[in-house]
């Protein structure tokens, strides 16, 4: 994970009737040991998030200019350097137009891997502690607040440069407020070409059907293993191929369901895909439906609505059999003792 290029600058605006400030810096930063752990650790936090989008730069500079910029530095005519004055002076411009307060700094990274050259934009905020320094002294200091980062943007350049692909910018909007949110995302010129939750849906239901014709514990277990794995593929940032989890789901017929999956998809007049990035908030309540409010937290398989566990619209309630012996236990012992 070679960093070749690393730069933050930051913004500061704590009354939203002044305008944001903005501390640039002079020159880029040295490339060493703690610049890749640092770009390590936001990756993973970046990873992580169910809510990341994934598209590509909108066509027209009108929108944004960064998308122009960022192409004319992969064309060498203006540096690493210009590139992030010129973004982190856009976004200011575009925030002193709202009456958000905002603090932090704008950290651009250009990292280098085995096939591809990425450009990382992330909003990373510091938070007060405390240290005990080499006096033994107890003394104030910051950190760099990763697990709670804000925005964050990751741009694989090799695919912008060969102009051949329809996802090659993936963002996450953070926990920002929601003006600041939508103020990322035309900042950054971004355009949704990906929609998760349609692929996923779509998926589920060649795995439905895939499923119905084995016999009924067999099809749960089934469903469990191909879900399992597709989130952990998306809690590591990877797309579920087919041809990998035909192979990791059924080792004797390593074909069968990729081939299934291909004709499904035909019969249903859709372009066959060899891949597709999953939502890991559906995956889950296709196996599990669970939710909790101040005094009751439930959670329950699926497939159990309908058999054990009844649901009734009209009244908005639910009817349980076959209840866990630890739970019948504790609710008889709770009768006997009143």
């Amino acid at each position: 994970m070679p960093v070749t290029h690393c730069i933050a600058h930051e913004i500061t605006r704590f009354d939203p009737d002044q305008a944001p400030k903005v501390n640039y810096r002079g020159g880029e930063m040295s490339i060493e040991e703690h610049t890749n752990q640092l770009l390590d650790e936001l990756k993973s936090v970046f990873t992580s998030r169910s809510s990341k989008r994934y598209g590509q730069f909108i066509d027209t500079s009108a929108e944004s200019p960064l998308p122009a910029w960022t192409r004319e530095y992969l064309e060498e005519r203006i540096p690493f350097l210009s590139l992030t004055k010129n973004a982190t002076e856009l976004f200011v411009d575009m925030l002193g137009n709202t009456s958000e307060v905002f603090f932090g700094h704008l950290l651009f990274v250009e990292e280098e891997t085995a096939n591809f050259r990425w450009l990382h934009i992330f909003h990373l905020q510091h938070q007060p502690g405390l240290l005990i320094n080499s006096n033994l002294d107890i003394t104030k200091t910051e950190y760099a607040d990763i697990a709670r980062m804000g925005f964050g943007a990751r741009i694989n350049l090799s695919l912008l440069m060969e102009n051949a692909a329809e996802k090659y910018v993936t963002i996450s909007k953070g926990r920002s407020e929601r003006m600041i949110q939508e103020l990322f995302s035309d900042f950054i010129g971004f355009m949704d070409t990906v929609d998760i939750s349609e692929d996923t849906n779509e998926f589920l239901n060649i795995v439905e059907a895939y499923s119905e014709k084995m016999p009924e514990e067999a099809g749960q277990e089934y469903k469990s293993r191909v879900v399992d794995y597709c989130i952990e593929q998306g809690k590591i940032g990877e797309p579920v191929v087919y041809k990998d989890l035909s192979q990791y789901v059924d080792e004797e017929a390593p074909t069968h369901f990729e081939s299934f999956a291909q004709a499904q998809q035909e019969e249903r007049e859709y372009t066959p895909k060899a891949e597709f990035i999953p939502d890991r908030k559906i995956l889950k309540r296709y196996v599990t439906y669970s939710g909790r409010n101040k005094d009751i937290s439930l959670s329950f398989a699926a497939k159990l609505l309908g058999e054990d566990i009844r649901y009734d619209p009209q009244s908005e309630t639910i009817t349980l059999k076959n209840l866990p012996k630890s739970l019948l236990k504790q609710l008889k012992e709770s009768i006997d003792a009143a």
